[in-house]
This record gives C-alpha cells, sequence and structure tokens, in this order.
C-alpha cells in the first residue's frame, strides 16, 4: 500500500522555514565578515613589512611576516607609561562609574513613581549624546584655572561623569527586575538598607554590573577627546598616541597597527572572561521594567 504524497502546503511551511533559517544564517556570517574583517586587517597589517602594505591587490596572507613593527613600538620611549595610563585610568574610572551609577539606579528604582519619571530617564541617555566638545572647552579652562591639568584623577573623574548618565540608565533596568519581595523580607529579618542592596540585590544583579563594566571600560579605553585636551606627556593614553602616527604627508601603517592590536588586547580578553556574565546581563536586561 502506498503512502499519499504531503499536501503541498506541507512542502511549502517546510520549505519556507529552511529558506529562512539559510537566510538567518548568510546574514549572520556577512554581519561577522563586516565585523570581523578590520581587526583581521589590523592583525596582518602590524605584521607586514612596509613594502607589502602599499601592495597592491593586498596580500592577506601571502606574505613574510614581521614583528619590526612591534619592535618599533617598545622600542619608542613612554610606550609603557603610556600603556600604564590608559589601564589605570580606564580601571579607576569604571570602577567609580559603576560604583555611583549602580547607587544612583537603586535610588531611581525603588523611588515612588514621578510624573517626570521617564523623561528623566530619557535625560539621561540625551546628556551623554551631547558632543563632548561642548564640555571639553570649558572643562579645560576650569582645570587649567585650577593647576590640574595633566592628572590622573582629574582625568579618572572625567571619564567616569561623561559615562555615569548612561550606565545609570542600564543599571536601573537591572534592579527593576530585582523582586521587592526579597528586600522585604531582608528588612523584616533587621538587615538595613545598605545591607539588602549589598548582600540581596547586587548579587541578583551581577550579570548587569558585568555588562555595564565591560560598556564603560570599552567607552573609557577608546576614549579620544578628553585625553586630548586634558592629558599632557604624563598622562598620555593609548588613543592619542596611536594618532600621533598619522603625520600631514604621511601614515605609518605598520606601527600604528601594531599600537592599536595592542590596544585591542585588554578589551578582549575582558570580555571573554566576562562573556557568559556578559550575555546574560543582556538577555536579562533586554526588557526594562
Amino acid at each position: 500500500m502506498t503512502h499519499a504524497p504531503p499536501p503541498p502546503r506541507a512542502i511549502s511551511r517546510r520549505t519556507s522555514r529552511r529558506i529562512g533559517r539559510a537566510l538567518s544564517y548568510v546574514v549572520l556570517l556577512l554581519a561577522a565578515f563586516i565585523a570581523l574583517f578590520p581587526l583581521f586587517w589590523t592583525v596582518t597589517t602590524s605584521i607586514k613589512e612596509r613594502a607589502d602594505t602599499f601592495v597592491l591587490p593586498p596580500r592577506f596572507i601571502d606574505f613574510a611576516p614581521t614583528f619590526k613593527n612591534y619592535i618599533d613600538i617598545f622600542a619608542r620611549d613612554g610606550f609603557g607609561q603610556i600603556y600604564l595610563n590608559t589601564v589605570t585610568i580606564t580601571l579607576g574610572a569604571t570602577v567609580l562609574c559603576v560604583v555611583v551609577s549602580t547607587l544612583a539606579a537603586y535610588a531611581l528604582a525603588r523611588s515612588p513613581r514621578f510624573r517626570s519619571r521617564r523623561p528623566f530617564e530619557a535625560g539621561l541617555i540625551l546628556i551623554r549624546a551631547v558632543p563632548a566638545i561642548v564640555l571639553m572647552v570649558p572643562m579645560f579652562q576650569i582645570v587649567s584655572g585650577l593647576g590640574l591639568y595633566d592628572n590622573h584623577l582629574v582625568l579618572i573623574i572625567m571619564y567616569a561623569a561623561v559615562n555615569i548618565p548612561f550606565a545609570t540608565w542600564l543599571m536601573t533596568g537591572f534592579v527593576e527586575q530585582v523582586p521587592l519581595a526579597l528586600e522585604d523580607s531582608a528588612a523584616v529579618d533587621g538587615a538595613r538598607r545598605w545591607q539588602i542592596l549589598l548582600f540581596v540585590v547586587t548579587p541578583l544583579i551581577l550579570p548587569g554590573i558585568a555588562a555595564t563594566t565591560i560598556f564603560v571600560a570599552l567607552l573609557t579605553w577608546n576614549e579620544f577627546l578628553i585625553p586630548v585636551m586634558l592629558a599632557g606627556a604624563d598622562t598620555k593614553t593609548l588613543p592619542v598616541f596611536i594618532a600621533g602616527f598619522i603625520g600631514a604627508r604621511n601614515l605609518d601603517w605598520g606601527p600604528m597597527a601594531a599600537a592599536s592590536t595592542l590596544a585591542m588586547l585588554p578589551i578582549a580578553i575582558l570580555t571573554v572572561v566576562a562573556q557568559r556574565w556578559l550575555i546574560a546581563g543582556l538577555t536579562n536586561g533586554a526588557i526594562k521594567g
């Protein structure tokens, strides 16, 4: 006894699902290629001879690798101090920003609803969208007038202040997802407000703290305008150092690519280490309460 073939509608649905899945993979692969190709180009350029850098068509694999550009970078005076400045300022500004924004987000999430709550939250994002140059000119005059130019602490405070509104907005969504019943139970057991925040709320929003930390660290690490205006020889950071390879008449691609590769390493390592928390934080914070 022969079986009747499935109805055409069922075949059509199955085929459409397969086509949709295949198109999704194609789009994802294309997006991954667009995102990763500049990184591949930078890394390969950093290990090329100068002559190979300008060959047309470009040589992506067929070239003799060399570490001359990295040797040149480490041989430059002050590179170690510049790298240390960037790490120190990024760590200090990120910790300060995350701590302050977490406290502000908790206060905002647990405060009674008020009429201007939504406009206030939108204002946090709008503040971050203000062009930094608008703030840098008066800040330069203030910092110079106080004799604090080329100061690590000033840069840490400035970096943190610029990112606190965005971090507060981001952390508010994570805090709002913590059930109030848990805090009420802790309060009934005699816990104080700071103990509730530290021992009840904080462990539950660790994925959000991890995601916020990576975002803030990335923004701080790549910041260019603030150190250009407020940093001198003692506090110069990597973005300013890398920009120095762009001259009026030439561009030193090899050393610049090598410095850029070295600048990518800490953020890449941080992202890989905190990947599990980052994904959980982005997933849990996708819907703000």
